[in-house]
Parts: structure tokens; sequence; C-alpha cells
């Protein structure tokens, strides 16, 4: 788990980054901006009191200090330290393609779950079954990562990698197939928009059988072999 930034934290060092990146990242800092500005009228007692407002400009703080640092190397050196902090394959993924693109991207979604977020309409329901399926992929020789940001703008709960290193966007409903077909439409819409190749979108039953086992075999198992269409549906788990 990150430490969670406090507001003055979070304030003060968003100032700095968009310091940083004024000159030479336009988009990056127009971001920043847009968050500075969504928290600057909440006092510290109420923002202390919305911990998905904190965790979310907290994981974005972090990935962008070491995306400026990133950005700043050449791809041999990138590389080398990828190997040396032993980045994962699916945090690979995010700083080289999918962060990038949100940071160049207007993001249609992000004037909606900004207000969202601090309304408190933003809970993370299906944390404990995300916790024990990141254990059983990890556990598998597999890669995982989560973001906010990967939930609430690009349709994905989490980012898994198996043996042959393709990453899978991948999204986990509880709407059985019968229901399944405006949201499929949605999930697909939204990945095509940002250019995901390949994604997974399961339907499960949250009281069937070993189902974090069942939910990590599928998921390994697209990531090794995914298919030409790129975005598959598991149903009836």
């Amino acid at each position: 788990m990150l430490k969670r930034l406090s507001p003055q934290e979070a304030r003060t060092r968003l100032g700095i980054l968009t310091q940083q990146a004024s000159n030479t990242q336009p988009n990056l800092a127009q971001k920043l901006t847009a968050l500075s500005k969504w928290i600057k009228d909440k006092k510290d007692g109420l923002l202390t009191s919305k911990p998905y407002v904190l965790d979310l400009l907290t994981e974005i703080i972090l990935d962008v200090e070491l995306w400026l640092i990133l950005s700043a190397f050449s791809p041999e050196d990138r590389q080398e330290l990828y190997a040396s902090e032993n980045f994962s394959v699916t945090e690979q993924y995010w700083f080289d393609v999918l962060f990038p693109r949100w940071i160049n991207d207007q993001d249609p979604k992000f004037p909606t779950w900004k207000r969202e977020v601090m309304n408190g309409n933003f809970k993370r329901e299906d944390e404990s079954i995300l916790r024990d399926l990141t254990r059983e992929i990890e556990g598998r020789g597999g890669s995982y990562l989560w973001k906010h940001l990967l939930d609430l703008s690009m349709a994905t709960d989490l980012l898994a990698s198996g043996q042959q290193e393709a990453t899978l966007c991948v999204q986990l409903t509880t709407l059985s197939e019968p229901y399944l077909t405006e949201k499929r439409q949605s999930w697909e819409a939204t990945l095509q928009y940002w250019d995901i190749l390949w994604g997974l979108l399961v339907s499960y039953n949250p009281m069937g059988d070993a189902l974090t086992l069942r939910l990590a075999e599928d998921i390994l198992r697209c990531s090794d072999a995914p298919t030409a269409n790129g975005y598959n549906l598991v149903t009836n788990l």
C-alpha cells in the first residue's frame, strides 16, 4: 500500500510537478493544474475524510515523479533501470504505454470521475477479491498492477501478464450474461478509445467455488494466448 499523502503534501507536490512540467510537458502540466484546482477550495479536514481522493492523488503524484525521470532516459537506459529495479512487465506497460497516453489525452471521463470521486461515489467494492486474485496470479509466475486511473479512465480493474508477457487489461463484473451487452459495448469502446490491444471482461459469481483460482487461470490463459480480435469475454464462473 502506498503511504497516503496529506492534503497539504498533495498540494505542494502538485505545484512543484506543475512547474517542472510547464516548459517541456504542457499536456502533463494541464492535467496537474486541473487536479490542483480540483482540491484548491476544499478544506484539509474534508479531504482527509475522503480517502479515495487522497489515494488517487498520491498515486498520480508518485507516478508523475517517476515518469518525469523515465522520460529523460534513452530507451536503453530505461530498460537498464527496469532490469535493475525489477520492474514487472505490467509496470513497464503502464509507464511506457498507458500512463503517457493518459497524460497526453484529454480523457473524456476526467471531468466525470473527478466529480464522482469527490462526491464519494467511487468505491472499490471488489478490492478484497482483487487482493486474493493478484496473490494467485503472482504465485503462478504472473505479474499484475492496480491503478485508480486504470479503473476510472480505462475500464480496467487490473493489468495482468503471464509467462508470455502479453499485458491484458482485465475488468471484473458480477453481471450475468443476459445483462452484459451494454456493459460489454461500453467496455470495448473504452479500450478501443485508448488503443488497448488486449482486454478481458470476466463475469463471475462471487459465491462460486475456488473463485480466485479459476479467475487467475482464465486471466493467465488469455494473457498467454491473446486472440486476434484482442478482446475476450469469460462468463459463468
